[in-house]
């Protein structure tokens, strides 16, 4: 199949396996939409997309809030007029035992891994 030009957006791109993701929609000549929560890293892995000579658009969104996504939506299209891949790879985890995980940090990270688009 021929990616040459489609569009491919990319959650929590901005480091780990969303930036390898990523990497690999843009080697195999797709534009890609970089969308990630942490702004620093963000401009850091769309700069190393774009120094290879990468079609890419860097979004800050916060996944498990609606205005962002609909947000990177339009900012999607507004610059790529398309979306042909969409790779929902965001996802936190809190990394204590489930016994001693606090109601908050529940719902942040139902939040993100289960309601987050």
């Amino acid at each position: 199949m021929d990616t040459t030009g489609k569009v491919a957006v990319v959650t929590g791109a901005a480091s780990g396996m969303g930036l390898a993701i990523a990497q690999t929609f843009a080697d195999s000549g797709m534009k890609v939409v970089l969308a990630d929560i942490e702004e620093e890293a963000l401009a850091g892995a769309v700069g190393q997309l774009s120094d290879q000579g990468h079609s890419v658009l860097g979004v800050r969104t916060d996944v498990s809030k609606l205005s962002d996504v609909e947000a990177l939506a339009e900012a999607t299209i507004k610059e790529f007029n398309a979306v042909h891949v969409l790779c929902n790879n965001a996802g936190v985890g809190v990394g204590a035992p489930v016994g001693s995980t606090s109601l908050a940090d529940w719902k942040w990270t139902l939040d993100i891994d289960l309601w987050g688009p």
